[in-house]
């Protein structure tokens, strides 16, 4: 096992001092032979869509930048507020489907249990697990069917084994079985911060606010995989601030969301037809006209693929499950009803299902800006691009208390190269989603190799 760990070390050393090196030696030549750009009027034209295409990201990026910060001192005037208030202290109910998670079941249990806030009831529904998580889960609920919450003649651990019928109706049955006034949603490969579950109630102390998405973390990140992964969720969940100024959140994660019981008492449960059945759920949330925040304080540490191949599965579920979304509340795009978010149907969903489109074509895109830079001798675009990746990314980096900044920092200057594995996994994942709906192959529950939640 410590010969293995050396030398999973020292591949990653030497990957990152090969993208060192590769980064080392653009620059350098840039410099060195500072190249004066060819005049010409195919190069003009090309320079024109390329600048057209990166105007629009950076306009994107810049607005989310801006209102980011925003969003902290509407949560410092929210807390001083607060605090004044009465103490709020819901039955907060944890639902937790799992489907043969032997290996991080339980450390997901246990973190709930260490929890700071007490006022906390967990579900466990196995969906037909076929490993060993129901002998290992009967054996541990055992020990706390007589704890009780307060004076309430109510466990504080319930576990149910149902025949398998997919992650949708496990949490079904968990929300049936649950009793609290606010449902949290957490996949059973998660470890939850002890003072996560408190900063999910804080949110719901606006009675606007019907559901609120939590602050994701990998928590496998001593791979290069893991790594990469780390890097986007720390870009995607810094722009939920502005999502949630804007309130144009629409995906609450299976990983980390918390939900009022009357969204479900309402809308009804999650959906058994959906493979994203948490994203369903969310657009339905918006569709409904409710309010969804971001709770950066409610942090949850998942286990992320630890190889190409997962990663790859794992963005193909995604991606076809917010097709068939898509497809599903086609009515919300453009949508001129008084109770829905006019930014949101007229401008995130769009762009979200362009963004997805568009992936069938950026190896192709990135090829010609290539090509471009080299044939034209113009290399503004591509440090453009640089330069605004590093600066997104220690901006990002300091604003999170919970990220290990001096790993993170050494990663900073390659970190533009690391984004593109990311693009050749979308692009996988893309033609697998597309193929597979034209030939309506089902998905079922996400599974990969599980190794646990390695570092917290």
């Amino acid at each position: 096992m410590v010969i293995r760990a050396r030398m999973a070390l020292l591949a990653k050393l030497v990957v990152y001092s090969l993208l060192y090196a590769a980064t080392l030696s653009i620059f350098t030549a840039i410099a060195l032979l500072q190249p004066r750009p060819v005049e010409s009027p195919l190069v003009d034209i090309t320079r024109d869509i390329i600048i057209s295409f990166a105007g629009v990201l950076l306009t994107k990026y810049t607005i989310y930048m801006f209102l980011s910060p925003w969003y902290e001192i509407r949560q410092m005037r929210t807390r001083q507020h607060q605090s004044l208030s009465r103490p709020y202290n819901p039955l907060v109910s944890v639902i937790i489907p799992a489907w043969n998670e032997e290996i991080g079941l339980l450390g997901t249990v246990k973190t709930l249990l260490e929890s700071t806030y007490r006022n906390l009831e967990i579900v466990v529904v196995n969906d037909g697990s076929t490993d060993g998580s129901d002998a290992l889960m009967r054996t541990f609920a055992y020990k706390y069917e007589r704890q009780t919450l307060g004076r309430r003649d109510m466990p504080r651990l319930v576990y149910y084994y149902q025949a398998n019928g997919g992650k949708g109706r496990a949490l079904n049955t968990g929300i049936s079985l649950s009793h609290g006034q606010i449902i949290v949603s957490i996949d059973a490969d998660c470890l939850v911060h002890r003072d996560a579950i408190a900063n999910f109630v804080t949110c719901f102390r606006d009675p606007k606010v019907m559901a609120a998405v939590g602050n994701v973390k990998i928590g496998n990140t001593r791979t290069l995989v893991g790594a990469i992964q780390q890097l986007e969720y720390l870009f995607s969940f810094y722009f939920k601030k502005a999502d949630s100024i804007m309130n144009t959140i629409y995906i609450i994660g299976g990983a980390a969301g918390a939900f009022r019981r009357e969204v479900f008492e309402r809308l009804g449960g999650y959906s058994v037809h959906n493979i994203t059945e948490d994203i369903e759920l969310s657009v339905r949330i918006q569709k409904a006209g409710w309010k969804i925040v971001y709770a950066p304080g409610a942090v949850i540490y998942t286990e992320g693929a630890s190889t190409i191949r997962g990663l790859i599965k794992q963005r193909l579920r995604w991606k076809r499950g917010r097709f068939e979304t898509f497809r599903d509340h086609r009515s919300l795009f453009f949508s001129c009803k008084p109770e829905h978010n006019k930014l949101l149907t007229w401008v995130i969903l769009p762009l979200a299902l362009f963004g997805e489109l568009q992936l069938g074509f950026e190896p192709f895109f990135i090829l010609v800006l290539f090509l471009f830079s080299l044939v034209a001798r113009d290399f503004s675009a591509f440090l453009s691009g640089v330069l605004v990746v590093s600066v997104m990314f220690f901006i990002q980096l300091f604003d999170d208390r919970h990220t290990r900044k001096l790993s993170y920092l050494l990663l900073s200057p390659i970190g533009w190269l690391l984004f593109y594995v990311t693009t050749f996994v979308e692009f996988c994942a893309l033609l697998q989603a597309v193929w597979g709906m034209i030939r309506k192959r089902e998905l079922r529950w996400q599974k990969w190799q599980r190794v646990g939640v390695i570092d917290k």
